[in-house]
């Protein structure tokens, strides 16, 4: 699944970065993070829920929906 079909209270890893995506983005979503195996929730939301603020490695990162369907995620099961 996508990023930005991520809910609230969900914890998910990182698979992988879409096939497409811009380089730019690509380098830029891997250099925020977002790498294989990273784990990754949603911190808070903005308004208009779009940006929304994920936790990744202890940091608040903001995405925008079109950057967050670039990034296939697997969500994890609750313990």
């Amino acid at each position: 699944m996508k990023l930005s079909e991520l809910q609230q209270g969900q914890t998910a890893k990182v698979l992988h970065i879409q096939e497409g995506c811009d380089e730019v983005i690509r380098q830029r979503l891997l250099d925020l993070g977002f790498v294989r195996g990273t784990s990754i929730f949603i911190e808070n939301f903005s308004p208009l829920n779009d940006p929304i603020a994920y936790n990744v490695h202890s940091s608040q990162i903001c995405l925008r929906k079109k950057d967050a369907d670039q990034i296939m995620i697997e969500v994890e099961e609750k313990k």
